[in-house]
């Protein structure tokens, strides 16, 4: 099966009603301004299909998951992707697969009024950027920080007028140039490396249980910005991920000895209780309150 991916949604976002044995999910997509775009979309697969779809040109700031984007918890990277032109191709989704997608799209010349600068030095700034830090495709990646976070929150809960949505977006693309800018130095300065590293064989230790990442930051002489954004520049992942397996495992220990003091052990695991299941669930298959009688 091989659809366009124009021709898979209805005006009011969701799935037509022919496609709907292969696919499930919905699209809105906003001109908020001219040349600045944004886009909410979730998919589904139910069998396998194929996808063409094409990109504008532009510089793309988008929001990732794996499932329904509720909350920032469920956003899983931010992406950064410069089209010098518009391309199209084609994606393969398999039986299962669930992708989310929050982005918004701006044009250079925009994005350059508002900052104050020269289209031309925009497109060059991003073009260096995306040949110093991307990936094997153009996309730059970054973790979702506390900074972020505070700034995803108010788009997700965003129901007043197109010119309000406008400036949160506004704000939340001027922190990730931020972020891109410290990314850059990160990854050329030595001695912030060796801080890093540094992180990371502290992660490693035995009795490092309790994660605190302001407090390990201290630590290793950075801020918890350019500790998050490092951290996943040196490993692929967010410190959080990093931890989680010895994390759980060590809850997992202390519960089994001391089931009575269950929710005394998930906070100091830093876990939300929520979060603490899920990943429970992830490392052993099943349950905290099941793990004692089966372990």
């Amino acid at each position: 099966m091989h659809v366009n991916m124009r021709d898979v949604y209805k005006a009011d976002g969701s799935v037509k009603e022919d496609l709907t044995p292969w696919l499930s999910g919905h699209r809105h997509h906003t001109s908020l301004l001219p040349n600045l775009e944004w886009l909410d979309q979730s998919i589904q697969c139910q069998q396998s299909i194929s996808l063409h779809e094409t990109a504008q040109a532009g510089l793309y700031f988008s929001l990732l998951a794996q499932d329904d984007i509720r909350s920032v918890d469920d956003i899983q990277t931010i992406q950064i992707t410069h089209q010098a032109r518009t391309v199209s191709g084609d994606v393969t989704l398999k039986p299962g697969q669930h992708t989310s997608l929050m982005q918004a799209r701006i044009s250079p010349a925009l994005l350059a009024a508002v900052l104050g600068e020269t289209e031309d030095h925009i497109l060059q700034h991003f073009s260096a950027m995306t040949a110093s830090l991307s990936n094997e495709k153009g996309i730059i990646q970054l973790p979702i920080t506390p900074r972020t976070t505070a700034l995803i929150q108010p788009i997700l809960t965003h129901s007043g007028h197109a010119i309000s949505l406008a400036g949160h977006l506004y704000t939340l693309i001027f922190s990730i140039i931020e972020q891109l800018q410290m990314l850059s130095h990160l990854s050329k300065c030595e001695d912030c490396q060796s801080k890093l590293f540094q992180a990371q064989n502290l992660l490693e230790t035995p009795n490092f249980t309790s994660l605190n990442i302001r407090r390990l930051a201290q630590q290793v002489g950075l801020n918890a910005e350019a500790l998050a954004i490092g951290f996943h520049l040196i490993t692929g992942q967010t410190i959080e991920h990093y931890c989680l397996p010895s994390r759980i495992q060590s809850a997992a220990a202390q519960i089994r000895q001391n089931p009575a003091s269950k929710q005394e052990i998930v906070s100091q695991s830093g876990f939300s209780d929520a979060q603490f299941e899920a990943a429970f669930i992830e490392h052993f298959g099943v349950y905290s309150h099941q793990y004692g009688p089966i372990h």
